[in-house]
């Protein structure tokens, strides 16, 4: 079974697994969006202008780059120069449309790569060992990390889609480079159309020029139209069917099928548009064994090439290749490559079977894009495919992680009234400890006060005998004697009488001290602290002092300490707890004299031991501060000292509660604060702030 943590690690796991997933399918979403602007740009014939600048500000916007361009090198540069015709920058960053470009490095450096499609992704400049003067164009426009794609026209390097970010370095994702590529593919196609147009255009003044000119936009349009068909389409299937019919009602002929191949590079026909009067393919032929396609491993085909045959009879194929083709009643075709990625998936056909057909170059420049929209389908399919799998498993992972979850809250449920039930026995043990100290503090200051009360009692004993001795025996001498009295006697009356006033005043003295040690005990042995009183602060203080003093006096008749106190009169009486207040007292200036006593009697008895009190107002609340010259307390004690039964001193001379239970009263129960400052070997002093109400 999983603990609590366990549980709640799969679950942030999944849900940031789920998170994760539902962003890409956003940013794919934004992705297919931008794609298809680009197409009803195209398909609108928008100006090339028109379309790069606005690709470029969806492009910075999806990436979040600080610069998107369009780069056109300068016709017979040899790509040393060139500029840009469309940018979209952030605010902060200069613009790159006014300026030329000079790159000497780039024809020797690049220019062989970008031709053959391959794209440069740099996550930092000055760690990609770029020339020093390429650095230095890039440092002119602020790039700090790019993505260059190359945009080709007809297999000849155009220009360049970059994406800059200025700001800091930048690691391309694979699913962006991806992306930026098939905007530049449709960039290709743009350059391509309007090539084409501007070529019916110039030809328009012929008829046949015309003729053409219309044909061919009908065909471009019909392109477009089949590409937005195919966008529309999830499914590859319906994909595959609905290009099949749409290609062979364009080009007007009698077959379109789609062939795949097999491992082995035979392969067999999936899907086809064939008219009435001939025989289908699909699901009737065997697997074909082309042996010129097996041997070569799809042959021109894997290279990227179309091909086209106006009769195969006329164009030197061996006798098995025509059997094949004439199985398949072909008498002229028309062939593109489909691609997967970079894998030869299939081929797209076109068959003339009635007559031999002489194929136009933007007829078989059709069939190319179409084979390449398909291949682009084929991963949007596979990428959906994906997609669903995956949602389907997040959605079941979600309904157990909701199980799970409900597990965990009755677990989690269970578990707090089992920490509930612990804390009340807990509680229940510390309020007989706390006890247990109360009463044994009680026993410790009584046996204290026993001992200082039997010094005046016996002095009140003493004298009482003796003043009662000294009347008899003056009222004897004053019986056996006459009177008046001599004046000896008298004198020896007056001054027995002055004794025994003196002897009197010596035991109220006595007496009132015996009354303020009970007193003391009094207060401290109280228990009722159910409401707050007025109690005069400093006199709570001395009474601790007193009392703490006479409870290590009669544990060691050895022990003194110096008491120093400083009291701000300005205090006067505050509303507190005061039993439980002066308990509080008592522990600190307790704890102060025995580590007072503790290092004089350790030293050598070289340094006496001294505790100070003071009190402070401060307006709104009062300081109070217990300081003594006793040995300090480490770091590691002073970590712990205010935590339940943690005690430094031996057995049996204290139970740890004290400064817990001290902790307690001033913070818990008064809305205090206190604090503690040492230095080992130097002092300790406790600071306690009392606010004046007590909420």
């Amino acid at each position: 079974m999983f603990k609590p943590s366990q549980r709640f690690s799969a679950l942030q796991q999944a849900a940031y697994q789920l998170s994760s997933c539902t962003d890409q399918i956003f940013q794919r979403i934004e992705q297919e969006q931008i794609l298809d602007s680009i197409v009803d740009h195209i398909r609108s014939y928008f100006k090339l202008e028109d379309i790069f600048k606005a690709t470029s500000t969806s492009i910075r916007q999806l990436l979040n780059a600080d610069r998107v361009g369009v780069f056109r090198f300068t016709p017979d540069s040899g790509w040393d120069e060139g500029e840009f015709v469309a940018e979209d920058v952030a605010a902060e960053y200069p613009s790159a449309m006014e300026a030329k470009v000079y790159d000497h490095c780039f024809g020797s450096q690049f220019a062989v790569y970008y031709s053959q499609g391959r794209v440069q992704a740099v996550e930092d400049i000055y760690n990609a060992e770029l020339s020093d003067c390429h650095i230095d164009i890039l440092e002119q426009f602020q790039v700090r990390a790019n993505l260059i794609v190359p945009v080709l026209k007809e297999k000849e390097l155009w220009g360049l889609l970059c994406i800059h970010q200025c700001a800091h370095p930048r690691r391309w994702q694979l699913a962006e480079i991806e992306f930026v590529r098939k905007i530049a593919d449709h960039f290709s196609i743009a350059l391509q159309q309007a090539e084409h147009l501007e070529k019916l255009k110039q030809q328009a003044t012929l008829p046949v020029q015309a003729a053409a000119q219309k044909k061919a936009l009908l065909r471009q349009k019909a392109l477009v139209k089949i590409v937005s068909k195919i966008r529309q389409f999830l499914d590859f299937n319906e994909i595959c069917q609905t290009a099949s019919e749409e290609v062979r009602k364009l080009l007007e002929v009698e077959r379109v099928a789609i062939y795949r191949f097999n491992p082995d590079w035979s392969g067999n026909f999936l899907f086809e548009s064939v008219a009435e009067e001939w025989k289908p393919l699909v699901g009737v032929s065997p697997t074909i064994e082309d042996t010129c396609l097996m041997e070569t491993r799809g042959g021109r085909y894997a290279n990227n090439e179309t091909c086209a045959v106006a009769d195969i009879y006329t164009v030197g194929h061996s006798d098995c290749h025509i059997a094949l083709l004439e199985d398949f009643q072909v008498r002229a075709y028309a062939i593109a490559p489909i691609f997967q990625e970079k894998q030869l998936w299939g081929l797209l056909a076109a068959f003339q079977n009635s007559a031999p057909r002489d194929w136009q170059t933007d007829e078989v420049e059709l069939l190319a894009q179409l084979g390449e929209q398909l291949g682009i389908a084929l991963q949007q399919t596979k990428s959906v495919q994906k997609i669903k799998t995956q949602s389907t498993e997040l959605k079941q992972l979600l309904k157990e992680l909701k199980q799970s979850q409900l597990q965990l809250e009755a677990y989690s449920q269970t578990l707090e009234e089992q920490v509930e039930q612990r804390t009340r026995e807990l509680k229940a043990v510390q309020q007989q400890m706390i006890a247990q100290e109360k009463l044994a503090s009680l026993g410790s200051l009584t046996a204290g006060v026993a001992h200082e009360l039997r010094n005046p009692l016996n002095f009140v004993t003493n004298y009482a005998e003796g003043s009662v001795e000294m009347g008899k025996e003056l009222i004897e001498k004053f019986q056996e004697q006459n009177y008046p009295p001599s004046e000896e006697d008298w004198n020896y009356f007056q001054e027995t009488i002055i004794e025994i006033k003196e002897n009197a005043g010596a035991i109220h003295k006595h007496g009132q001290r015996a009354e303020s040690i009970i007193y003391n005990m009094m207060q401290h042995s109280r228990c009722d602290d159910s409401s707050t009183q007025a109690t005069e602060i400093n006199k709570l203080l001395d009474e601790a002092r007193q009392l703490s003093y006479h409870s290590r006096r009669s544990r060691d008749n050895s022990f003194n300490i110096t008491f120093t106190t400083e009291y701000d009169e300005s205090i006067g009486k505050l509303q507190v707890f005061s039993a439980s207040l002066n308990r509080a007292f008592i522990n600190l200036i307790d704890n102060g004299c025995y580590a007072a006593w503790k290092k004089y009697v350790e030293n050598g008895q070289k340094v006496l031991p001294q505790l100070w009190i003071t009190t402070k107002n401060l307006g709104k609340e009062i300081e109070i501060r217990i300081r003594d010259n006793g040995q300090g307390i480490p770091d590691k004690v002073k970590e712990r000292i205010f935590e339940p039964f943690f005690t430094t001193k031996p057995t049996g001379e204290g139970t740890g509660l004290g400064l817990s239970l001290t902790h307690e009263i001033i913070v818990g129960q008064h809305r205090g604060i206190l604090r503690v400052e040492t230095k080992p070997d130097n002092f300790t002093e406790f600071i306690l702030t009392l606010p004046k109400i007590i909420d």
